[in-house]
């Protein structure tokens, strides 16, 4: 948005509603961030108690293989399940969670460049329109590369958690 400097020094009612606008939008980001930090920290307690269960189940094994040391065909079952949850650990490692991290630094280098265009829109020369439309032009596209990154995130936590579902 654009707001003539005169306008400002007068503090016309077009002005006034340029700012009001803003507000609004302002507050608009300010409750979508909130919402997803919320979101965010209700994944990390499902992951903590994901690691809780994870912690009990391992120690629920310990416990039961101590008890059956004896049984060849309980410790051969053993054997197989430990190599099985290994490798989904392993494979979990390395190709999931690297999955998200790079999704992550994709969506803050995005970020970051949505802060630039921020920046220069705000520097634009307001007396040469085409520099400014021009700096419009990145926020715009920027704000659409960081939409469609924000996507990428979700389509990769819900394949995620439908992988996870078929595979119990």
């Amino acid at each position: 948005m654009t707001v003539d400097f005169e306008e400002c020094i007068k503090d016309s009612p077009r002005f006034r509603a340029g700012v009001d606008d803003v507000e609004t939008e302002v507050v608009e980001i300010e409750a979508k961030l909130d919402k997803l930090v919320k979101l965010c920290s209700g994944m990390i307690d499902a992951g903590r108690a994901y690691v809780t269960a994870n912690k009990l189940l391992v120690n629920g094994i310990k416990d039961l293989g101590t008890q059956c040391k004896k049984e060849e065909m309980i410790s051969i079952l053993f054997d197989q399940a430990q190599r099985s949850i290994k490798q989904q650990i392993h494979t979990f490692i390395k190709e999931d969670v690297r999955k998200f991290k790079d999704t992550k630094k994709q969506f803050d280098r995005v970020r970051d460049d949505m802060e630039l265009a921020q920046v220069k829109n705000a520097q634009a020369p307001k007396n040469k329109p085409h520099e400014a439309e021009e700096a419009s032009q990145v926020i715009l596209c920027t704000t659409c590369t960081l939409c469609t990154k924000k996507f990428e995130i979700l389509d990769a936590v819900r394949a995620f958690n439908i992988q996870t579902f078929l595979s119990n």
